[in-house]
């Protein structure tokens, strides 16, 4: 009888969650769309330094540095991790793989009392890092209502000082942050109606309008700061139709933006993306002309609930631990499930990468240390060890789309080939001499490129 109950029992725990095996997507034509929108043709014409033409037949080696496309991961979820004793190889791990990283710029972590910005070191240590790595910067968010100070949340405070916060807190990001690329304007604007209406956020929130309103107001805060400053609109699910409203209205306003951003964060089954879903929301989304970003991944190594009311109380236990200061409730990652996530993973980027649209795709929980809502999604393991899908994406991002070729030089010093566009090296020797010389492949470029070369 026991044992029969322990069977139940697990019955029971599979049907809360969602157990299964990846099925492989079709990706019919992606590897075309690929070499049609990421490859380009290399044209080059090769000197020496003293301006000869390289001979025919010398051998040449190109490699490529960078890519242009961005692939990125977020540093704004392991907070654990710059603690650990392996915190030097998760860097190394995460430029491995990453060109661009999201910094966090919450305002309630980095200003305690009023009036009082001060900027963690450990945030301020990976914005640092990532700089002098040359990575791509996104500052996470301008404004969120989810993590804010209490003076932005106060039910009695008056919304013309709220407003002045928020306008003082815009310039201070744009004015004290120069370095960062980009910046998600107001994250999840549509999530403000699941705040309480007496909220001063929100009684501000609704004092300007609705979603694209604020957006329109906050785009034009910083453009009066930064007219040059890069700007993101950014949204926590594809399906949302408010989200779509939020988009027009911002171009029929006027309210200049660059980037369209959609999160896939896949805890539950009906948030997790399947092919038929994905590519309709890149095409849906790519009809407003803008760029997009695939701007928060997560992939579970773990079970994911199908029901919704079981998973709203798994989050509700995790955050009374949060709150209570002790560990959170972890849902363990298998190795089974390590090979689905990995499997899923190599599919998702695959048909991303193939729409022309899409100019980046960031990872968004990078270990499995104390991860976002007890649900590991992460790339390294709890010690910091790379799981399966970081070997995927290693292989995707730094083989298999990642251009190297060898050959001899042409008549005339020329040499043609096809790449990923990108950041190259070009070396080869001659009489002894070792020369080399650094090039970008840009899409749209389609004259040749005349390289003197340098001796090493």
């Amino acid at each position: 009888m026991k044992k029969l109950s322990g069977i139940i029992s697990i019955f029971v725990f599979q049907s809360i969650l969602g157990a299964e095996e990846h099925r492989a997507w079709e990706l019919a034509g992606a590897q075309a769309r690929i070499e049609v929108h990421r490859m380009g043709d290399l044209h080059l014409n090769l000197r020496l330094p003293n301006g000869d033409t390289v001979p025919h037949g010398t051998r040449y080696t190109i490699k490529q540095r960078e890519h242009a496309f961005q692939f990125g991961g977020s540093l704004s979820a392991d907070w654990q991790a710059p603690k650990q004793d392996w915190y030097s190889n998760f860097k190394s791990q995460f430029a491995q793989l990453f060109n661009y990283a999201t910094i966090n710029f919450y305002w309630a972590v980095h200003e305690k009392q009023y009036g009082q910005w001060n900027y963690l070191e450990a945030s301020r240590e990976q914005l640092q890092w990532a700089q002098a790595e040359g990575m791509t910067l996104r500052g996470h968010p301008l404004m969120w209502h989810e993590v804010l100070p209490a003076w932005m949340t106060d039910s009695k405070r008056d919304v013309a000082a709220i407003a002045i916060d928020i306008q003082n807190h815009v310039r201070r990001l744009l004015e004290g942050y120069p370095q960062i690329d980009e910046w998600d304007v107001y994250n999840e604007a549509i999530g403000i109606k699941w705040r309480d209406e007496k909220e001063g956020v929100r009684r501000w929130f609704e004092s300007i309008g609705g979603p694209g309103e604020v957006s329109e107001y906050l785009i034009g805060e910083a453009r009066a700061v930064s007219p040059d400053a890069r700007l993101i609109l950014n949204h926590y699910t594809d399906l949302d139709v408010e989200y779509e409203e939020q988009i027009e209205h911002c171009l029929k306003a006027g309210a200049k933006f660059e980037v369209i951003g959609i999160q896939t964060h896949m805890h539950t089954e009906m948030d997790s993306i399947n092919e038929a879903r994905l590519w309709g929301a890149l095409e849906k989304y790519a009809r407003f002309g803008k760029p997009l970003h695939l701007s928060e991944i997560s992939i579970l190594s773990c079970e994911r609930f199908k029901d919704w009311k079981r998973y709203q109380a798994w989050i509700d236990k995790v955050e009374r631990a949060d709150a209570k200061g002790i560990p959170r409730p972890l849902m363990p990652s298998t190795p089974k499930l390590e090979e689905y996530q990995a499997e899923l993973a190599r599919d998702f980027y695959t048909l991303a990468f193939s729409h022309p649209a899409v100019e980046a795709i960031i990872w968004w929980t990078i270990t499995d240390l104390e991860p976002w809502r007890g649900m590991p999604a992460g790339l390294l393991d709890a010690e910091g060890r790379p799981k399966p899908v970081y070997k995927v994406l290693d292989q995707l991002i730094n083989q298999e789309w990642c251009t190297q070729l060898e050959g001899m030089v042409d008549a005339g010093g020329r040499i043609q080939g096809r790449g990923f566009y990108g950041s190259y090296t070009l070396n080869l020797e001659l009489n002894g001499r070792s020369y080399n010389v650094n090039f970008e492949l840009k899409q749209g470029s389609r004259k040749p490129l005349t390289l003197e070369l340098m001796t090493q």
